[in-house]
């Protein structure tokens, strides 16, 4: 009696821990579930992660090798990457020391009432972006080369030049006919050097006193 009831009862074991292993295995038993994997190759559209292939959400739009992505596998086997896991390097809201003759944007006679000049690094759609708010104050005279008074860290600059159309004060342009407000923008460079210049920084008969960076956004990659 004691050895059936010993081998029953291990019997009974083994098919529970047979079954349970299979559960852990078998999504259609186990149900949805997701975990974090090391991406080893991206194709088009999909990564694979931990040797799984894995589709990309459309919010996963570039996603690197390297990266510490977040999958999920559906009760029929389907696996989805939804996205990499933050790496602690997105930047908060950086208010810049400004050049030599530039004003932050501080009060309602500064900056158009923009508020301060001041910038931050943001991920979107699977790359990181530039973003800058707030406007300044120009001196008649002041340097275009760079508004800032030291050039952007490394991680803040584009590969390339990028080119912008900003707001500034209106000018009329003497000897042209109801001209009032006829120059009201200008460009700007953000250089890969890290460097900000204003482009035709005078126009017409009077020089930029005020420009606003509100809104601008850029890739960095």
């Amino acid at each position: 009696m004691t050895s059936s009831f010993s081998s029953a009862r291990d019997l009974a074991d083994a098919v529970v821990h047979s079954a349970r292993r299979v559960g852990e295995t078998t999504p259609a038993v186990r149900g949805a579930d997701w975990r974090t994997a090391t991406v080893t190759d991206v194709g088009a559209g999909t990564v694979t992660a931990d040797g799984i292939v894995c589709r990309c959400l459309e919010t996963y739009a570039l996603p690197t090798v390297g990266d510490l992505a977040v999958i999920t596998q559906s009760s029929s086997g389907n696996w989805l990457a939804v996205g990499r896991t933050a790496d602690g390097t997105a930047v908060g809201w950086v208010t810049p020391t400004l050049g030599t003759g530039y004003t932050q944007g501080n009060t309602s006679s500064a900056g158009n009432n923009n508020g301060p000049i001041r910038y931050r690094r943001v991920p979107w759609l699977g790359t990181w972006w530039m973003e800058w708010d707030g406007g300044a104050n120009r001196a008649n005279g002041a340097q275009n080369a760079n508004i800032l008074n030291a050039a952007l860290a490394s991680q803040f600059r584009p590969v390339a030049r990028a080119s912008m159309v900003i707001a500034r004060n209106a000018t009329s342009i003497t000897g042209v006919a109801n001209s009032t407000s006829v120059v009201h923008s200008l460009k700007i460079d953000f250089d890969s050097d890290g460097t900000v210049s204003l482009v035709s920084a005078t126009a017409g008969d009077v020089e930029t006193n005020w420009f606003s960076l509100k809104g601008i956004r850029y890739p960095l990659s």
